[in-house]
């Protein structure tokens, strides 16, 4: 019923030109994670909200295209003048293998740019993220987030075998340089072990978005975006000089709204998460545009 309703109320909203108005030179920003096989068994695995089935990421990828201007999250971050028209930006956490496997054939089909930030922990080192232990809920993952590290650390070490058992997760330096070379496809830091910056000294925080930028550099200097996203949307609001100083244009954040242009917040643009109900109910996409205000 919900879900009627919010449909109901964002397609009149579009069709009377609300959408047309509310991002006229302005970039709606979206946000994925997974992108799964059509009709997969539900898995045993945390944060399936997270993910979106291939058929729905292309139906939703197609329709914003045929409303909005699509454009690269790095070129649109370098130009001072806002869009000549509504436009869009997509954009990938983490850096899980089925970016490469499902998200980026339909990528290459439509002709749409994307931008993938990669925690590079678990490219380079094949890490786990800790949220991938096995037998936590979604809510124990809330809560979990803004626990101390070691404590993490520590309930991570009961599980020796978490590293082989998610090895093929992530993507490889080699997808990665492919996915590169395409020229539709840029790569930009989300940190090295995914932590939440805020809740790290200050320090740490620096050494740890240090190594991930250096491994960038190191790995793949010709598809780099300069652009920080915050691990979590954690944004902390001390580190923009040293972000800037290490040649980084911008951060992005899991806020939701829109932007004509990266000084209205550059260092936590508004980003807008598409999940999974969101993905599969073509009636909520003009809603979760109507959010981006």
């Amino acid at each position: 019923m919900r879900t009627l309703l919010k449909a109901t109320v964002a397609r009149a909203y579009a069709a009377a030109g609300g959408l047309r108005r509310l991002h006229a030179g302005r970039v709606v920003v979206l946000t994925f994670h997974r992108v799964r096989p059509d009709g997969e068994p539900a898995a045993a695995r945390p944060m399936r909200n997270l993910e979106v089935a291939v058929s729905d990421f292309r139906r939703l990828l197609a329709w914003m295209r045929e409303r909005y201007e699509p454009v690269a999250l790095a070129d649109w971050i370098g130009r001072a003048a806002p869009p000549a028209r509504a436009s869009f930006a997509i954009t990938f956490d983490d850096g899980w293998a089925d970016n490469h496997e499902h998200a980026f054939p339909v990528l290459r089909e439509l002709g749409l740019p994307a931008t993938i930030f990669l925690a590079t922990g678990a490219v380079e080192d094949r890490t786990p993220f800790w949220w991938q232990m096995p037998g936590l809920s979604d809510a124990e993952i809330e809560l979990l987030k803004r626990r101390a590290r070691p404590e993490i650390e520590a309930r991570l070490a009961g599980h020796p075998d978490l590293r082989k058992a998610h090895a093929l997760d992530f993507l490889s330096w080699e997808q990665i340089r492919e996915m590169g070379a395409s020229g539709l496809v840029q790569f930009g830091p989300h940190g090295h072990r995914h932590a939440l910056m805020a809740s790290l000294p200050r320090a740490e925080a620096l050494a740890d978005l240090r190594r991930c930028w250096a491994l960038l550099r190191e790995r793949i200097p010709g598809a780099l975006a300069p652009v920080f996203a915050w691990p979590n949307g954690d944004a902390r609001d001390d580190l923009a000089a040293e972000l800037e100083a290490l040649g980084l244009r911008a951060a992005v954040g899991t806020g939701r709204g829109a932007a004509a242009t990266a000084a209205a917040a550059r260092w936590n643009l508004p980003r807008n998460n598409v999940d999974r109900n969101v993905a599969r109910h073509p009636g909520l996409w003009p809603w979760l545009l109507m959010r981006a205000n």
